[in-house]
């Protein structure tokens, strides 16, 4: 095999937003890079399918991303995308009674003050809910992250500071299950800081919601597979990997399902942590069969997606945050809106019809940590959800159900339970002497998103970097802090 000074070659395996984000970093030092795919197309979990009955491109599961999530937005913008997103600055909460709530920064005031909306005018609260939750807050902000945060339960620091049960239904559940994609009595402390901290609180912007204008198919399957072409990466797809071949601990080469094996000077792997095991065998360093046999062990959480073609258009915003009902988002899909963006309802169509009909009115609704939802029986969901939306939306009432699908993940994230951050492994070290790991499963210091995936392709490349070229890649600058954040949060 070559040395590193003359081959320079790295393998990564997975084409989810990990695999491609460490793909990208690595051709930008110069290095020569292999992307495999067991999949047609790239872009993992953040993909589309085509609807059979209506011919539309949909999103298997809504993803937005979050004015915090600097890797995101720099991996959109190397891979020029971003302008395939739309950053919305005002969230449109609707109360359990349908009371709607737009929720903005207030301009004349700093972070983390800007958001004090979010406690004066959050539905469905009592003013004894309001201040349950200010000194919640407060004392989130004074706790420095550290592992025993993500060591402990997140409803014990809830009941511990004072939060009555409807507080916690009706806000801190809302919140958790939507960002963390896990019930509240499951969550870990440290994730939910994350959530309100980073997420809402440090800097005024860091709130603002990315929302894809076009299905991600579109976004990372093509475009973004197109721009990692153009920048030199060899694309491989429908290979998926069988074994890594070692010599004590170091790996070789990689044999994939076409019964072909490439060899590298580095490797990294970002596949899903449930995938592990099957390409553990006995020739396998004994460190990376023990980060395989704990990262196996982390649980998963479910999240549910219930695609809902209507005759016309009932949602005057285009999103509901929902507080305290079964649905807990819906979003409209822009790509499939009538091009003046009115409510107007389509032409009456036949049943026949119904099945080809070309601007249907498509929502979607998000519902995680979904394990209590009606198994086997998506008829008995669908009424669920309908019946859901028609009590909270009047002009949902007069719209025709025409078609409708859901779709359901039951691997869809990592849960951030009490037991996870020592399943987690560390994607900025070596697995082994020339391999390493990527993945939003790993300890990125983020949740189960997209900007966790992309952070941690991003800490694999680093550390090959660092080995194969003893440099540093230029990390994308964290969103900053405002100086009275600064000042008040630790």
């Amino acid at each position: 095999m070559n040395t590193t000074e003359t081959l320079r070659k790295v393998v990564v395996i997975g084409g989810g937003l990990a695999g491609m984000s460490a793909a990208i970093q690595l051709r930008n030092i110069g290095l020569e890079v292999e992307l495999f795919e067991a999949r047609s197309r790239l872009g993992g979990r953040a993909g589309s399918f085509v609807d059979t009955a209506t011919g539309q491109t949909v999103d298997y599961c809504q993803h937005v991303g979050m004015g915090c999530c600097t890797y995101l937005i720099d991996f959109l913008k190397k891979t020029e995308t971003l302008s395939q997103w739309q950053r919305h600055s005002t969230l449109h909460f609707y109360g359990p009674k349908g009371e709607y709530v737009p929720l903005s920064a207030t301009s004349y005031l700093p972070a983390p003050l800007h958001l004090n909306s979010l406690l004066s005018r959050w539905p469905g609260l009592t003013l004894r809910n309001r201040i349950e939750v200010a000194k919640a807050i407060w004392k989130m902000m004074r706790l420095k992250p550290s592992r025993s945060l993500d060591e402990r339960s997140a409803l014990e620091f809830l009941n511990t500071s004072g939060q009555s049960q409807s507080t916690i239904d009706h806000f801190w559940s809302t919140i958790m299950v939507s960002a963390l994609g896990e019930q509240i009595d499951r969550v870990a402390l440290g994730p939910m800081r994350k959530v309100i901290v980073d997420g809402f609180l440090i800097n005024r912007h860091a709130y603002e919601v990315l929302v894809p204008t076009r299905p991600l198919r579109k976004i990372f399957s093509e475009d973004t597979t197109t721009k990692l072409q153009q920048l030199g990466i060899t694309i491989h797809t429908n290979r998926s990997l069988k074994r890594l071949n070692f010599d004590q601990e170091r790996c070789l080469s990689a044999t994939f399902s076409d019964g072909k094996t490439y060899s590298a000077d580095h490797f990294i792997l970002a596949i899903p942590w449930y995938q592990l095991d099957s390409i553990s065998h006995s020739d396998t360093p004994q460190a990376f069969r023990q980060i395989v046999s704990r990262s196996v062990e982390l649980q998963a959480s479910p999240i549910t997606g219930v695609h809902l073609w209507w005759d016309r258009n009932w949602l005057p915003t285009p999103h509901a945050a929902i507080v305290g009902r079964l649905s807990q988002w819906v979003f409209r899909s822009p790509w499939l809106e009538e091009v003046d963006g009115s409510l107007s309802p389509m032409p009456e169509t036949t049943s026949e019809e119904n099945a080809r009909f070309s601007k249907g009115h498509h929502y979607q609704v998000v519902i995680s940590a979904s394990r209590e939802l009606p198994r086997g029986n998506s008829d008995e969901l669908i009424r669920l959800v309908t019946q859901d939306l028609c009590e909270l939306f009047p002009t949902a009432s007069s719209a025709r159900l025409l078609h409708a699908k859901a779709v359901t993940d039951p691997q869809s994230v990592f849960s951030v339970t009490t037991d996870a951050p020592s399943r987690r492994p560390d994607s900025s070290i070596l697995v082994a002497h020339n391999l390493s790991l990527a993945g939003d499963w790993t300890n990125t210091g983020w949740p189960a998103t997209m900007e966790g995936a992309i952070r941690s392709g991003f800490n694999a490349a680093q550390a090959c970097s660092q080995l194969l070229l003893r440099s540093q890649i230029t990390a994308p600058k964290e969103l900053p802090p405002g100086p009275l954040a600064r000042w008040l949060i630790r």
